[in-house]
């Protein structure tokens, strides 16, 4: 029983009350989903209180509930599940479209009739590359005769971020897919964090 209810307490508070009692309502309404729910409202009004804490609060209110709404309870984890995955595949459709329109605007722009539109995003992504090399190389040049800290790899990694895009960097955002963090902008960091830190 306590899987079930720890389970359920994590789905609970990470999709919300309104999300319970959207899926409770799919097969009828139900007066434990209402408690799952209205449980969830009273830690969310508590300032301060971490993830970790709501799903403990959480959980303990529903251990407090009577043995035979386990059923209910277990069937509600099950719905929640499914509204979970079901919100993770809409998102990656986002991401797919969003991906899909930017290398679509970039390649409309290279073959595009005017001369100046089809190479101002080359040129310009080239300048991000070259800012983003010089930055790097001279501030970690700089820290190897002990003149500062060496280059701030999230600053790097926002001044190659154009540059990467224009290659069709992107993560599959499936877990287990990649070694990624599950963003461009995230694998372009990891990247260069990785190539900052390697002196150390």
């Amino acid at each position: 029983m306590l899987p079930v209810l720890t389970g359920l307490a994590s789905l609970a508070v990470e999709l919300g009350p309104a999300a319970i009692r959207g899926v409770a309502h799919l097969f009828g309404g139900s007066d434990t989903a209402e408690k799952v729910a209205s449980a969830v409202e009273k830690t969310d009004a508590v300032l301060g209180m971490s993830l970790g804490q709501q799903e403990t609060v959480v959980a303990r209110e529903l251990r407090n509930l009577p043995p035979e709404s386990l059923v209910e309870l277990e069937q509600l984890k099950v719905e929640l599940e499914k509204e979970k995955t079901k919100r993770e595949e809409l998102y990656l459709q986002d991401q797919q479209a969003e991906h899909h329109e930017t290398q679509t605007t970039i390649r409309a722009g290279d073959i595009a009739h005017d001369e100046y539109v089809r190479r101002t995003r080359p040129l310009g992504c080239r300048i991000s590359l070259y800012f983003a090399l010089g930055y790097i190389f001279l501030f970690e040049g700089l820290a190897a005769i002990d003149k500062g800290t060496g280059a701030n790899w999230e600053l790097a990694s926002m001044m190659i971020a154009p540059f990467m895009t224009y290659l069709g960097w992107r993560a599959l955002d499936k877990k287990g897919a990649t070694k990624g963090t599950g963003s461009m902008v995230g694998d372009t960091t990891a990247t260069l964090g990785s190539l900052v830190k390697g002196r150390h």
